[in-house]
């Protein structure tokens, strides 16, 4: 009886450990990148998908027009319709950067070689998905992917990192970073800037969202080195 106590202990601690699981280990485990959050940001601990602002009367959900900015939104539901649903929100240590982080469920990017001109831009379209870097700019035609010469349009203005700085930091293919654009809203009544970080590796492309105030955006690359090694690419 004693051992059969045991063994029941042994197997709900580790359905506890099992469900005490963030949705943002979840997500890296399940595409094979390893999670090393560094110490000056804290992670949200949600254990499923969260929209990033609050939803309420005033700020309901986004509708599928809002969320491809067709429609306006305003306030929370501006910052819900343009992020969606993300997998974990970190904040830094000294509350003037918040990073949301979307890990998507598998391969979703590349298969643009063929358009490169150069090796950067060979790099950048075998490794980035430009689906959704074409969303977070609400660029060309509405509820479809990338095409070819979105693409083409799409690379000039984002900021392409070395490969071999993706590589050191992430074990990345390629990493972009890109402006975002808050229309003047204004997220949690301080952050008013941000940043898009894309970071892929063979058609497995994860993004990050830095939400940052008017003078910690001139930090944006001080803080993205304090996130070295955060996520590393199998």
């Amino acid at each position: 009886m004693k051992h059969i106590v045991l063994v029941l202990i042994f197997l709900f601690s580790g359905l506890q450990i099992i469900s005490a699981q963030t949705a943002l280990e979840d997500a890296v485990k399940r595409v094979g990148i390893l999670l090393n959050v560094p110490t000056s940001f804290q992670s949200s601990e949600n254990s499923e998908l969260i929209s990033p602002a609050a939803v309420n009367e005033k700020s309901p959900n986004p509708d599928i027009v809002q969320q491809y900015g067709v429609k306006p939104a305003h306030g929370n539901t501006f910052f819900n319709a343009y992020f969606g649903l993300v997998t974990a929100v970190l904040e830094h240590c000294d509350s003037e950067c918040i990073i949301l982080a979307s890990i998507p469920p598998g391969n979703s990017g590349g298969g643009f070689g063929h358009l490169a001109k150069d090796s950067l831009q060979e790099v950048a379209f075998k490794h980035l998905f430009f689906g959704r870097i074409k969303h977070d700019f609400r660029y060309g035609k509405p509820f479809s992917g990338a095409s070819e010469l979105d693409v083409l349009e799409l690379y000039s203005m984002i900021e392409m990192y070395p490969p071999e700085k993706a590589s050191e930091m992430f074990n990345a293919g390629a990493m972009a970073s890109y402006p975002l654009n808050f229309r003047g809203n204004v997220f949690k009544d301080k952050f008013t800037r941000g940043k898009g970080l894309a970071i892929g590796k063979d058609g497995l492309c994860i993004c990050l969202y830095f939400l940052m105030t008017d003078e910690s955006v001139l930090n944006f690359e001080t803080y993205l080195e304090e996130f070295d090694g955060a996520f590393v690419f199998e």
